[in-house]
């Protein structure tokens, strides 16, 4: 009985572990959108059994990070389309500002204090060279749950987990700015709801927002042109000539 209750603990450890590895993979596009993943291969790379790396495919199947096809496996799950992009951001202006000036109104001190704490955390292991692209966006996943988590409201809590925003948006670009002015917007986040401040904490938010979707639209404009548009150019160019 006692060996049975020690090794499932264990099991799900390891499983944690192997799950966090994955997904680290994919948003620090070690595993590029695409790439088929398999089993086998990261079960020997992480020298784990198949067991915790099918576990931890399915919970990032659930994120959308991965895809599973019938009768040929795992693969990483393409990027966010710009109309998708547009959608998800309109999306979280809908929900996250309210949600940021409701917790200004209603959080507990230990709910503030673990929002503080979570930003304090990330400042301090970034700029120490001590955290991962893919640890910083799980931390800032974190740290927006833990907002709406102080609004008291478990059905927002819910709707916004079922965005998995920060890790399809990291995943699009790779940039110090990024990171480092989503420090500082963030540490404005927190002094607005510490301070009770309900229309302060909407409009940082709002504003973290604006910033954040400015940057990451830049991958747009930086990705390769598509076989599609570059043959329209072409044709274009043979139409001028003509």
């Amino acid at each position: 009985m006692s060996d049975q209750s020690t090794e499932r603990p264990e099991r799900t450890r390891m499983s944690d572990v192997v799950y966090e590895q994955l997904q680290t993979l994919l948003l620090d596009g070690v595993i590029q959108p695409g790439e088929r993943i398999r089993v086998d291969v990261i079960s020997r790379q992480l020298g784990v059994s198949q067991t915790p790396v099918r576990e931890s495919l399915n919970r990032l199947e659930a994120e959308d990070l991965v895809t599973k096809t019938h009768l040929i496996g795992y693969s990483a799950s393409p990027k966010l389309t710009p109309e998708r992009f547009e959608d998800l951001f309109e999306a979280r202006f809908l929900i996250e500002p309210y949600c940021s000036g409701l917790a200004a109104g209603r959080h507990q001190r230990v709910e503030i204090e673990r929002i503080a704490g979570i930003a304090a955390e990330m400042r301090a292991r970034y700029q120490a060279g001590m955290m991962s692209y893919g640890a910083f966006a799980r931390k800032d996943a974190e740290f927006h749950q833990a907002i709406i988590g102080a609004t008291g409201n478990s059905y927002f809590a819910e709707i916004f987990a079922k965005l998995h925003c920060h890790l399809q948006l990291f995943r699009l670009l790779r940039d110090s700015r990024v990171t480092e002015e989503a420090l500082e917007e963030h540490d404005l986040l927190v002094t607005a709801v510490r301070r009770r401040d309900a229309k302060a904490a909407d409009a940082a938010m709002n504003a973290h927002l604006t910033a954040s979707r400015g940057r990451l639209r830049s991958a747009f404009e930086l990705a390769p042109p598509t076989v599609a548009a570059t043959a329209a150019a072409a044709a274009d160019a043979l139409a001028e000539d003509s």
